[in-house]
């Protein structure tokens, strides 16, 4: 099964590409796969909020706010192909490391065979030294990896990994007032793995 980036950014509805920006840029934050993305995160994430406000505030009659709006857009939407095309050149083929981005895919097989992305992830704080992290079941999904690391996330960081088959997974002695990032792997058939963002919270 080959798998390529679907340019659908380019040419879509100004949801859309909030929508996806967001999906992939949190989905490449820590993700070893990708660990210097291009352009950098920070920029992607600045172009996104910046969008995000023109969009917000852009008015049907406004001509002036709609063309600043569009201008944004097509910024936004450049990066998108910039970041597609090192992730395409990082991933070299590799099916997994495509799945992992968080970008919309195509292939040689339908989509219901390829894992959806894992749109939110809930993490519950609870006694001292607990945490529990959740998500919605991934259609197609074998098994998550839970993960969780002390901050801050580094190239060094360690994380801590349960692998099982349920979405749902509690932590257990955990420093009580540190503050620890979690992230969910969804694993499926054929080593497709897709990513949840990175969400951090302090310990009871």
């Amino acid at each position: 099964m080959k798998l390529r980036i679907k340019r659908s950014h380019r040419k879509c509805s100004d949801t859309y590409l909030l929508k996806i920006c967001n999906r992939v840029k949190e989905s490449l934050k820590g993700n070893s796969y990708f660990p210097d993305p291009k352009p950098a995160l920070a920029d992607v994430e600045k172009a996104f909020q910046d969008f995000q406000m023109a969009v917000s505030i852009a008015g049907r009659n406004d001509r002036t706010l709609s063309s600043a709006k569009n201008d944004k857009k097509a910024l936004l939407s450049g990066m998108m192909d910039n970041l597609a095309d090192y992730i395409t050149a990082t991933s070299n083929g590799d099916n997994t490391m495509l799945l992992s981005s968080g970008f919309d895919l195509s292939g040689t097989k339908t989509v219901s065979q390829i894992l959806a992305p894992i749109e939110q992830l809930d993490v519950e704080i609870g006694p001292p030294g607990q945490a529990t992290t959740r998500i919605k079941k991934v259609t197609g999904a074998k098994a998550y990896i839970h993960e969780c690391t002390p901050d801050p996330i580094t190239a060094d960081s360690k994380w801590t990994s349960e692998t099982i088959t349920e979405s749902e997974n509690t932590f257990t002695n955990l420093r009580s007032i540190a503050k620890y990032w979690f992230r969910v792997i969804a694993i499926g058939k054929g080593k497709q793995a897709v990513y949840s963002g990175l969400v951090s919270r302090v310990i009871q």
